[in-house]
């Protein structure tokens, strides 16, 4: 855990993969994660560096397993991401531009809007394994973000929301693109 942290080196994405892994398989595993995570965000250029070869997409998957799922995830400010579920309990580290959140529950009506929570470069978001959001970038610039899931995210059957009628959708690829919305910069605020 040494050379994760120490200011001097580059950025080990071994070594913090390694640390999310036994967080993640330990007791309190929300905190040690989130501990880890804003430690890594706060260094953001190595931590850049680091995911450069690596992450050249929107949603990179640095490691999976039946305890943790690690991505590297990019959203854009022109494109807001379907509101969706995890099913599990997710903690965000954001290490450049700003992600918005925005958070749902399930009415009698739909979805019901409840609030949008922005997330900074440098900081840490917990979502509960109950947790429904939608994503996108604020500002002008896309962001980039480290997502740790408590558990195997590939493996659980999730679903999409529409944004007029609220009803679930099975999460694919498909329906995640059509679902994706364009948004104004007026929108964005």
């Amino acid at each position: 855990m040494k050379r994760l942290l120490d200011a001097s080196a580059g950025f080990d994405l071994d070594a913090f993969i390694a640390a999310l892994r036994a967080a993640a398989a330990g007791e309190r595993p929300g905190r040690a994660v989130r501990t880890l995570l804003q430690q890594a965000v706060g260094r953001p250029d190595a931590l850049r560096a680091a995911l450069s070869d690596l992450a050249d997409g929107d949603e990179t998957l640095l490691f999976e397993d039946d305890t943790v799922s690690i991505w590297h995830c990019r959203f854009h400010p022109e494109r807001e991401v379907p509101p969706h579920e995890h099913r599990m309990p997710a903690l965000i580290g954001v290490f450049a531009g700003t992600e918005a959140n925005t958070f749902y529950r399930r009415g009698a009506a739909g979805l019901e809007r409840v609030k949008t929570r922005r997330v900074a470069a440098g900081e840490v978001l917990a979502i509960g394994d109950a947790g429904i959001h939608s994503v996108s970038a604020a500002g002008t610039a896309p962001s980039h973000a480290v997502h740790v899931y408590l558990g195997p995210l590939s493996a659980v059957e999730r679903s999409l929301f529409d944004w007029q009628t609220g009803a679930p959708r099975p999460l694919t690829d498909a329906n995640f693109q059509t679902l994706t919305r364009r948004i104004s910069s007026a929108a964005r605020g």
